[in-house]
């Protein structure tokens, strides 16, 4: 049997000489400071102008307001149509339908902008309370009982006390007051 001579290559054997080559030292970096960001809010007033102009649409499940110009139901700035054959929607009574070829029930339909609550627009107790307040809603009654337990009140208050410049005024772990 033979025996190969095997050289161990060391790591010296790959490293390029520098001698010809100018090496450029690290360039510092400029920083510019950064404004602190706003405070973010977590419900953006949606109802704007006369309320007898603004109603509660329950599509499937998805509660939106809903804004009536010149006949027309109008949802977040755009005006609504038919998911199925994108026709022009229609109110009937407490019932929203399509005046487009398909002909079909879309939803439900209320002027009383409580509707938000009651169908369920916002599902936590904190979101629909921070709504009651920004659009001048009533709190369903299940919201006004007193809670007999010390619950772990929602990641929202923390984000919204973390947000907030009042955060040493607000208690942590208790829902804020309404007036």
């Amino acid at each position: 049997m033979k025996r190969r001579n095997t050289v161990q290559t060391r790591l010296t054997d790959f490293i390029e000489p520098t001698e010809g080559k100018k090496v450029n030292p690290p360039r510092e970096r400029k920083t510019h400071p950064v404004a602190p960001k706003e405070h973010a809010t977590l419900w953006e007033k949606q109802v704007h102008g006369p309320r007898n102009n603004w109603g509660v649409c329950n599509f499937d499940g998805t509660v939106v307001f809903a804004q009536i110009v010149r006949g027309r139901m109008h949802v977040h700035g755009r005006e609504a149509s038919c998911r199925w054959c994108e026709g022009p929607l229609e109110i009937r009574g407490d019932k929203v339908f399509c005046v487009g070829t398909c002909q079909r029930y879309q939803g439900e339909f209320s002027r009383d902008l409580d509707a938000y609550l009651r169908w369920e627009g916002a599902k936590s107790y904190t979101l629909r309370k921070e709504v009651a307040d920004t659009e001048g809603l009533n709190l369903e009654p299940r919201d006004l009982e007193p809670i007999s337990y010390a619950p772990n009140w929602s990641v929202l208050y923390e984000y919204m006390a973390n947000q907030s410049p009042e955060a040493d005024e607000a208690p942590q772990n208790t829902p804020r007051k309404s007036n």
